[in-house]
């Protein structure tokens, strides 16, 4: 299994350093090779997929903050692999795929105008959250995890909060409540 995060981690560090390398460059509008602005659709799914993943990770992280018992070997595994993706976050954000409608009810993307509006801020903050799980991946001392852990799903919810679009559950109407069923049903 520490073999299966390790070349994850790798897979995701090499693919942050690719990014990067293709940001040094002008976009030109037709190169394939500049994904935000060929297949900006791909690109949000694949930070997508990144998030559900990193979400996966976070699980057992989060289990730890209640300070049930956890093993603390895999919680620092998880949190290192947590960090290395992170770096790659930002790197799946180019402006191209700023495309949040809000009148949407399921809109192509949650993040919100907010990330571009203020890159360096957003950059920042993916860097503080690997930073909290590298510092996670750090600690010997099982009873410092659970606190490592509070501090790594805090640095995740504060960039959440002002980037993401905030989950609001459906609300019954009154229109809803006092609906014809029985309008809908072919009678006999």
């Amino acid at each position: 299994m520490a073999h299966t995060h390790s070349v994850r981690r790798a897979l995701v560090a090499a693919s942050g350093l690719a990014v990067l390398a293709l940001a040094q460059a002008q976009a030109p509008a037709d190169d394939p090779a500049w994904t935000g602005v060929a297949r900006a659709a791909d690109v949000i799914a694949a930070r997508q997929a990144l998030m559900a993943e990193l979400e996966r990770l976070m699980e057992p992280i989060d289990i730890a903050t209640t300070g049930a018992e956890s093993d603390p070997a895999a919680l620092r595994e998880a949190a290192g692999t947590v960090a290395t993706m992170l770096l790659a976050v930002p790197h799946l954000f180019p402006p191209t795929t700023n495309l949040y409608d809000p009148e949407a009810e399921q809109p192509q993307t949650l993040a919100l105008p907010a990330i571009w509006e203020n890159f360096d801020a957003f950059y920042a903050m993916a860097t503080a959250a690997s930073a909290a799980a590298t510092e996670m991946a750090a600690t010997t001392d099982p009873a410092a995890l659970p606190d490592a852990a509070r501090k790594l799903r805090a640095s995740c919810d504060a960039c959440h909060a002002p980037y993401l679009r905030p989950y609001v559950p459906r609300q019954v109407s009154e229109e809803d409540l006092n609906f014809d069923f029985d309008s809908i049903f072919q009678k006999d």
